[in-house]
């Protein structure tokens, strides 16, 4: 009886099909440019606590800081722009994008071409020409910044749908010992 429950019965491309439909709508949310609106709401807030960031860094600290910073936050928004892109390469392209895995991302390139970045600017150009020196630290603090603004996003989400659960449905759901 519970292997019947636990497999529903009917033709599997069918069922596939109608699983796939559940999927969209609990990942897209049933709003057509959800995605859209989420990336650019995600690259508007890595900007802007970036901005925060690097005044604070001029501020606090001293130029070469807050330009290491700025490095960082500029590698960021390119890693949520191609984070994005390979979301919407996935989302028309299917299952086969996905078997290439992580070695095909070229965002995971961008933490290493920030510290090519830092080793070539203040062994070539700085000497060279006798701008700033840039950082590591800021730099890579700089890059991270998106993940602060991911988490404030999660949070918003987790704080919206508390809102639309009813008063007393958390308890109704939990299972009885009968």
């Amino acid at each position: 009886m519970l292997r019947e429950l636990r497999h529903p019965n009917g033709d599997p491309e069918v069922l596939a099909a109608q699983s796939m439909k559940e999927h969209i709508k609990v990942c897209f949310c049933v709003e057509p440019n959800f995605q859209v609106r989420l990336k650019n709401k995600l690259q508007l807030l890595t900007l802007g606590i970036g901005g925060v960031g690097v005044i604070s860094a001029y501020v606090s600290y001293s130029p070469e800081v807050a330009a290491s910073y700025g490095v960082g936050l500029l590698g960021s928004l390119a890693y949520l722009r191609m984070l994005g892109n390979s979301v919407d390469s996935i989302q028309t392209q299917g299952a086969p994008v996905l078997v290439k895995g992580a070695v095909g991302q070229p965002s995971l390139l961008i933490p290493v071409a920030l510290v090519m970045i830092y080793n070539r600017w203040n062994g070539i150009v700085v000497p060279e020409y006798g701008l700033m020196r840039l950082e590591l630290i800021p730099m890579l603090v700089g890059f991270f910044t998106y993940k602060i603004s991911a988490f404030v996003q999660a949070i918003e989400d987790v704080l919206q749908g508390w809102d639309e659960v009813e008063p007393g449905s958390l308890g109704n759901s939990l299972p009885t010992s009968e």
